[in-house]
């Protein structure tokens, strides 16, 4: 029932980003300026569960103040503890986005960003709520690899939404 329930909740943050990626692909020889390869397609995938998941508990936190902010103040530790990973992927990904869109400018790189991080989260209610502590529960216990766990999910989804590059 719990896994049902991330599960049902990473399906509904998808469904309610509507700020995804859209180019086409093309072939041959600039293939890949114009898609996300594996690496890429993970960093996003990263980016976009801390996203979805920190926004999903801080209306968590107003939602059930006591558990919802004790959610939160673990996910901003996970946050602080593994800075280094996060800014990693987040340097991957604005690489790969200026490839693709290179007359992209700073400030549409901004609006992107911030809509992903405020349209991702739907409202919550308890049965939400309870799925991010567990989502948040999982990580603090396995660390990274937790993570990645939820972040590897949301990846399965995002070939739906951004030119993931096809394999040769």
């Amino acid at each position: 029932m719990r896994k049902r329930g991330v599960l049902g909740l990473l399906a509904l943050l998808l469904l309610a980003n509507q700020a995804a990626l859209a180019q086409q692909q093309t072939g041959g020889a600039q293939r890949n300026r114009f898609c996300f390869n594996k690496k890429e397609t993970e960093a996003e995938a990263e980016v976009r569960t801390g996203f979805i998941l920190r926004e999903t508990l801080r209306r968590c936190a107003r939602f059930d103040p006591t558990a919802g902010q004790e959610a939160l103040d673990s996910w901003y530790q996970f946050d602080r503890d593994n800075g280094d990973k996060f800014t990693g992927a987040v340097t991957m990904r604005g690489t790969a986005i200026k490839r693709i869109y290179p007359k992209r400018t700073a400030q549409e790189q901004w609006e992107n960003d911030a809509s992903i991080a405020t349209r991702a989260a739907p409202e919550v209610d308890a049965a939400v709520c309870k799925s991010a502590y567990v989502m948040v529960d999982k990580i603090q216990a396995e660390g990274w690899p937790g993570f990645k766990y939820y972040a590897k999910l949301q990846q399965s989804l995002l070939i739906n939404e951004i030119p993931v590059c096809k394999s040769p």
